[in-house]
Parts: structure tokens; sequence; C-alpha cells
């Protein structure tokens, strides 16, 4: 018994010493191999995915060109132009524009207390001389504190469009979202203003509100709304004879009344594409969600503000955002009905009245440099960027 079993223990360390022999095997074979560099397997291309690939970058290049060229280059040499000294006589060449790029000082570096450019300066370098314009040049009126206020004011009460727009735009796209007949004759009907021109437009509205329009017929008035050089004061349409600045300057008057034109045109214009918007989010509601509120006793205005509205939210904060974008930066329509004029401009017009312009006007007097348009440009991309980036913040805590 006793020679059986040392026979098998001998067997026994035999095996084991048999396996860790055979593992040191098996873990030298290892470390040789990962000393050994491995082949790279070849890839497969697949061509029909490379040639749709190539294709694509080529429809997008023209695209990335005229982006990078057109809006990222014009930006980064707007932002170096107004800090210059930069003023336009005759043709302009890119290499004029380039070779003024480093010159920062200017010959009229300081200021008189009214904003204007004080002439007789001593040429010192400022190269902030604009944007200290930009904040300071006054307008012989006692309404405003300078130009800027004034044509940011005009801009801002443009944008008394954009609450009014949403609200009635989502009433017809809801009562357009029922199972009625002819939905889709109001829809192309409301759609009809997007697709005329802007020109055709504002035309339109120049016969409506003329003194003789049907918009005066319609209230048995004379009403004068489309000449902010007429001098209506509120002390003349209410019979006082306040000193007040508000009564009697024509600016909140007469330009009120201008504005109120623009505020009801760019309602009427944009109401077709944001109707078309909020027709295609309210088809994306939860049906089953507004079923199961219905079941539970909710009525209809418990349904709309439950569950329609925050199914519908990012339709509202993109119609918001893009909305507010565009009210900044609103140029053709006031320009079109009344010229350039303080009474009813936006902001966008400091622009052009400073960079281009080359007709005096009451504010420029004739003048034209680059310089301080671009100048008024860098200040208004500034404030759409942080009203943008405000937006996005109140987005951001909705969420959280």
């Amino acid at each position: 018994m006793e020679e059986i079993l040392s026979t098998d223990v001998a067997e026994a360390g035999t095996v084991a010493e048999e396996n860790v022999e055979s593992s040191v095997l098996v873990d030298v074979i290892a470390a040789e191999d990962e000393l050994v560099p491995q082949k790279k397997k070849r890839r497969h291309i697949n061509q029909q995915k490379l040639q749709d690939n190539i294709w694509g970058w080529i429809f997008c290049i023209p695209l990335l060109v005229g982006t990078i060229w057109f809006v990222y280059s014009a930006f980064v040499m707007a932002v170096m132009l107004s800090f210059t000294n930069f003023e336009m006589s005759g043709a302009v060449t890119l290499g004029d524009v380039l070779s003024h790029m480093g010159d920062y000082v200017y010959k009229e570096s300081t200021l008189n207390p009214d904003g204007t450019l004080n002439l007789g300066a001593v040429p010192t370098p400022n190269p902030f001389i604009w944007y200290q314009r930009v904040f300071t040049t006054n307008i012989a009126s006692e309404f405003a504190p300078n130009e800027m206020g004034i044509y940011l004011f005009n801009t801002v009460f443009y944008m008394i469009g954009i609450p009014i727009g949403m609200i009635l735009s989502m009433f017809f796209a809801v009562c357009m979202s029922r199972d009625i007949k002819g939905g889709n004759v109001f829809r192309v009907l409301y759609y009809i203003p997007c697709v005329a021109s802007t020109i055709s437009i504002v035309y339109t509205f120049k016969i409506m509100f003329s003194t003789s329009g049907v918009i005066n017929q319609m209230f048995g008035s004379t009403l004068d709304w489309l000449n902010p050089n007429s001098g209506l004061t509120w002390n003349k349409v209410v019979g006082s004879q306040s000193t007040s600045a508000f009564m009697a300057d024509p600016y909140w008057c007469q330009g009120f009344v201008s504005k109120l034109v623009i505020v009801i045109m760019s309602v009427w214009k944009g109401l077709g594409g944001t109707i078309i918007l909020y027709v295609a989010g309210l088809s994306g509601v939860n049906a089953a969600t507004k079923e199961a509120a219905q079941i539970d006793g909710a009525n209809g205005w418990q349904i709309f503000w439950k569950v329609t509205m925050p199914d519908l939210y990012p339709t509202i904060f993109y119609n918001i955002v893009t909305s507010v974008i565009g009210g900044m930066q609103i140029y053709a329509e006031p320009v079109l009905l009344f010229g350039e004029h303080y009474n009813t401009s936006g902001y966008v017009s400091l622009v052009y009245i400073y960079g281009l312009n080359t007709v005096s006007t009451p504010v420029t007097g004739g003048n034209k440099n680059p310089s301080a348009g671009a100048a008024y440009g860098m200040i208004l991309a500034v404030f759409i960027f942080v009203m943008t980036l405000f937006q996005f913040w109140l987005d951001s805590r909705k969420k959280d």
C-alpha cells in the first residue's frame, strides 16, 4: 500500500513539474510575440463610401471657401479696421485696406464735449478713437444722450413685433393643425408674404399708409404716417402747449407713428414662416400623452399648457433666437419706407452712414469713414452675441 502511494505521489510531482514547465514556455513564447512587431492588417477601402465622401467635400468646398472668405476673413478685417484711421477716396483695393491695418494713429484723436472730432488736435496714438465717438456723439436734440442710443432704441422698438408675431403665429398654427377643410389653403395664403420681395411689400404698405390710403380712410383721419420730417408732435395731436421733451419733440410722436408701420409690416411679413414652423412642431407632439390627459379630465387649455407647450419648446426657442438676431439687424424696411432718418432708421444704418454713405445727413454732415462704420458694426456684433448667450443661458437653466 505504501509503495502504491509513493508511486502516485511521484507521478503527481512529475505531472506538476511538466505543467509548470509548459506554462513557463507559453509565457516565453507570448513575450517573444510581443517583442516582434505585428503586421498591420490592410484596411479594406469601401470604394463607394470613398467616392461619396469625395463628392461630398467637392460640394462643400464652395460653401466653406465663401464662408471663410466673406464671413470670417471679413470679420477679422473689420475688427482690425475699427482701430485704424483708414479713409475712403475713390476706388479701394484690398492692398489699400491691408496697408492701413498697422496704422493706429488718427490725426484727429481728441473729442469735443459734444462728441464731435477736434480737427485741430495734435496727432497722437489713439486706436480707440472711434469707439469713444460711438458713445459720445450727440444729435442736436434734447430727447436722447447720443446718436447710438437713438438708433438702438429704434431697433429695440421694432423688436416689439417679435412677441406679437409669436403669439399670433401660435394661434393660427393651432387653428391650422385642426382637422378642418381648407387647412392647406390657409397655410399657403399665410405663407405668400414670405415669398414676396421686401420691396413689393414696402411699396404696398406705402400706398396703404399714405395720407389718402386705405388706413386713413378706415379711421377717417389724415395722419401722415410716412413722413419722418413732418414735425408731428404730441402737442399738435392733443392741442396742448407742454414744454416737456416728450410732448414737444417730433421723435416721440412722428417717430412713434412711423415706427409703428414697420412693426405692423414686420409682423405681417414674418407670420407665414413662423406658422409653418409651429405647424411642423405641433405635428410632433405626443398624441398618447394628450389622450392620457383627456382621460384624466384635463380641458383643452390645460392640455395646451401642460402637454403641447413643453413638446413645442424647441421650436419656440429656435424662433425666438433667430427672430432676435434678425431684428437686431433690421435695415431695408425703414430705409425703403422713410429713407435714412434718425426718427426711424435701425442701428445697422449707422454702419452704412459712416462707412459707405456719401450723402450729407444730420448725423454725419457728409463724412465717410469705414473705420467708424466698422466700429459701429463691432459693437452691434457684441450686442447680438451677448443677447444670444443670454438666451442660451436661460435655456440651460430651464433644462436644469
